[in-house]
């Protein structure tokens, strides 16, 4: 498909015929306004501008976006967009250099009056919102959209981790009744060392099973009881445990984050759900993909 804009900017109904295009392009009869996806914008006032209702769908997710816009007879546009999961790596190294600058004799002053006050979200959880609301501005901006749907997902950080919470257990859970999360962790653990290794110094640490530095958190499922002796040896690297990583539900956080903000920003978008997408399908008897799934979003 070749995208058209009217000449006064309007999105029109997007062309296959190539040769056309050529034709317009080489008689000064239109411009290239993007490469991609290749999007012209005519210079002539053409007999018709009639247009479809087509409908944007995207298929929200953690590290890929299905979308698909789809008119009554056909699908113009289809693709899956894979987000960026490197923004809190470049951020901590970005922080990095900026202390090694100021460390120096014509260092620049460290600023913490310049921060917005207003909500402010991570940048990495940002960065997917605003790459979703890129998108769909893109797509409003080459075609004529009447109609956007968006499939979203809640999830419930307690039912991950117990399926069987319910009433008063998600105010007093695993943890009620303990000062911190460390005290709890040395009780779980029956206050003993889970090096499995001999000779345990009496003091005890609790030890991250997945740093921060790399996307841990202080979860309890990502920490674990050792002795000073055994966690020093740890970090020096003189010992390994052998035990399960914590389960991180920083995935379903953040789907839960960019879902109340998608539906905030765009207050247009009609919000489905998975189950709904899956049923139809099947029924279809289509292969699962992301692109597949913001077909069906769409009604094709």
């Amino acid at each position: 498909m070749v995208y058209v804009l009217s000449q006064n900017g309007k999105p029109l109904m997007p062309t296959s015929r190539h040769r056309k295009v050529r034709l317009w392009l080489k008689e000064g009869k239109a411009r290239v306004v993007r490469r991609f996806p290749f999007t012209i914008q005519l210079l002539f006032f053409p007999s018709c501008q009639k247009t479809q209702n087509l409908t944007l769908s995207l298929d929200v997710g953690f590290k890929t976006v299905g979308v698909s816009v789809v008119s009554d007879s056909v699908e113009t546009f289809s693709g899956q967009i894979q987000l960026r999961n490197d923004v809190s790596a470049n951020m901590t190294e970005r922080r990095m250099y900026k202390r090694n600058r100021r460390n120096r004799l014509w260092h620049i002053k460290p600023r913490f009056l310049n921060r917005n006050k207003k909500l402010v979200l991570a940048p990495g959880v940002k960065q997917k919102i605003d790459s979703h609301l890129q998108l769909i501005a893109l797509l409003k901006f080459i075609l004529p959209i009447t109609k956007v749907i968006v499939e979203t997902g809640s999830f419930d950080p307690h039912k991950l981790k117990n399926p069987h919470v319910q009433g008063k257990d998600y105010q007093q859970g695993d943890q009620y009744g303990y000062e911190n999360v460390k005290a709890y962790v040395l009780a779980r653990d029956g206050y003993q060392c889970q090096a499995n290794q001999k000779g345990c110094s009496q003091k005890l640490n609790v030890h991250h099973k997945q740093p921060g530095g790399e996307g841990g958190s202080d979860n309890p499922d990502n920490l674990i009881t050792l002795c000073q002796k055994h966690h020093e040896q740890l970090h020096e690297g003189k010992i390994k445990l052998h035990v399960k990583e914590g389960k991180t539900l920083r995935a379903s956080t953040v789907m839960n984050i960019v879902r109340s903000q998608l539906l905030k920003k765009t207050p247009e978008a009609i919000e489905t759900f998975g189950y709904l997408t899956k049923a139809k399908r099947q029924e279809q008897k289509l292969e699962k993909s992301h692109a597949t799934d913001a077909f069906i979003i769409a009604g094709g």
